[in-house]
């Protein structure tokens, strides 16, 4: 049996509906945020974002395995796998970040960004330096909202991906036990 080439159609739904889970638990987070305590609500956040991680790398991999790397599956594919739909989720995940600083919580940011900078002027950094701040600040955000869905996308897939190995493993020796019978 040829291999088929994992193709952007086949695996970007995962990345897109990775993405969208994720809009939608930070859309979540902003408007439970005054009903649950501070600390209790990023542990909830982070625990679900982390669940969604897993949930979708897993299917992938799992979905590449099985329509696409049957017989060679490696540790290398599946990791390219996650990377793959965390590149694709960070994406929406960036664009979620600029729509989300202009228009749904404009407030918050522009209260972050005052902070920021009265903590640079009694730190004695010249009051010019407040303008670059402003300016840099929703650059930063959106940069760190990329950077960090794909880190943690990588972090996910090095985890899950040699799971998958042990389990093709298993199969195979399963598969010629019973072909010598």
């Amino acid at each position: 049996m040829m291999e088929q080439k994992v193709t952007f159609g086949n695996l970007a739904k995962y990345g897109v509906l990775l993405g969208l889970v994720l809009i939608i638990l930070s859309l979540i987070k902003i408007y439970v945020g005054n009903f649950i305590e501070q600390d209790i609500k990023e542990l909830i956040f982070m625990l679900l974002k982390a669940a969604a991680y897993v949930f979708f790398i897993y299917s992938a991999i799992r979905f590449a395995i099985k329509h696409f790397y049957a017989t060679n599956y490696s540790f290398a594919k599946g990791v390219k796998v996650g990377l793959f739909l965390g590149l694709i989720a960070a994406v929406f995940t960036c664009v979620y970040q600029y729509i989300e600083m202009k228009f749904i919580i404009p407030d918050v940011y522009q209260a972050q960004i005052e902070l920021a900078i009265e903590e640079m002027l009694e730190k004695g950094v010249p009051e010019e330096m407040g303008a670059t701040v402003r300016s840099m600040f929703s650059i930063s955000a959106i940069v760190s909202a990329l950077v960090g869905t794909f880190l943690v996308s990588l972090l996910a897939s090095l985890f899950i991906a040699p799971f998958f190995k042990k389990q093709q493993i298993i199969n195979i020796e399963e598969a010629s036990s019973s072909d010598n019978q």
